[in-house]
């Protein structure tokens, strides 16, 4: 065990160095919540941690690069450890941005968000909804610039129906949960990808409260690109079935033409 990475109210991640072979991890300590169900996932006898379970679904092969592997986890009588793959030298894209000056440039976050939409497109593609996909839960590496998704402790499986437990960072949540306490799991994504975009770009949120989302109105930086404006604008449509797809967004002008 090594030095503590972090701590919050999901509990601790700590460095370690694998005894076996020396390879460098991180250990994450989560308590365990008697309010949130274990999963049945295919390949494991009996029901497990949510959180195990859905990284097991990512995680297995073949994987995907833009997300962080599970490679071991224990259970303990009150806490649950998983056994991570550590990046390194990394930090989050949030200090990343801080470091940069509070916000990136337009090819910065152009690089950045390919790897984040690989990453929600695997995550899709394994039915796995991660809902809490922000700068804090995006790891980069400073030398190779290659981002991984990381946190899976607000996730749930990706359902063909109506959510009615919002879980996540309130400044994430769509306006459809906002006015009916309903919500999908892809379009709530989508609207979760345009509110990231506008922060890591512009250095803020969109929105400050829930009427600001109902006006609708965004105070764009200046110097953004017209293209930029168009796909947060897209992403950001208050009618869930106007947004764009996972495959609309990286086909978008956007991502296909440099500024």
């Amino acid at each position: 065990m090594g030095k503590l990475l972090g701590k919050g109210g999901f509990g601790s991640v700590y460095a370690a160095t694998r005894n076996e072979d020396g390879k460098e991890v991180a250990i994450k300590f989560t308590k365990k919540d008697h309010f949130i169900q274990p999963m049945n996932i295919p390949g494991v006898k009996g029901k497990v941690h949510a959180e195990v379970a859905l990284m097991k679904l990512v995680s297995e092969s073949p994987q995907c690069s833009n997300i962080i592997e599970l490679l071991e986890w224990f259970e303990m009588p009150d806490h649950i450890a998983l056994v991570l793959e550590r990046p390194s030298p990394c930090v989050d894209i949030h200090e990343f941005a801080k470091s940069q000056g509070g916000c990136l440039t337009e090819d910065q976050t152009r690089d950045i968000m390919r790897q984040v939409i690989r990453a929600v497109q695997h995550c899709c593609d394994r039915r796995v909804l991660h809902r809490d996909i922000k700068s804090q839960n995006l790891l980069i590496n400073t030398d190779t610039l290659e981002v991984k998704l990381i946190d899976f402790g607000c996730g749930e499986l990706l359902l063909d129906v109506p959510y009615r437990k919002f879980a996540g960072t309130p400044a994430f949540s769509p306006p459809e949960w906002v006015i009916s306490n309903t919500y999908m799991g892809i379009p709530a994504t989508i609207w979760g990808l345009g509110i990231l975009l506008f922060n890591l770009v512009c250095g803020d949120y969109p929105f400050e409260s829930e009427s600001d989302i109902e006006d609708g109105h965004l105070e764009f930086s200046p110097y953004v690109s017209r293209d930029f404006v168009d796909l947060v604008l897209w992403c950001l449509e208050l009618e869930p079935d106007l947004r764009p797809s996972i495959e609309d967004i990286i086909n978008h002008e956007w991502f296909t033409e440099r500024v």
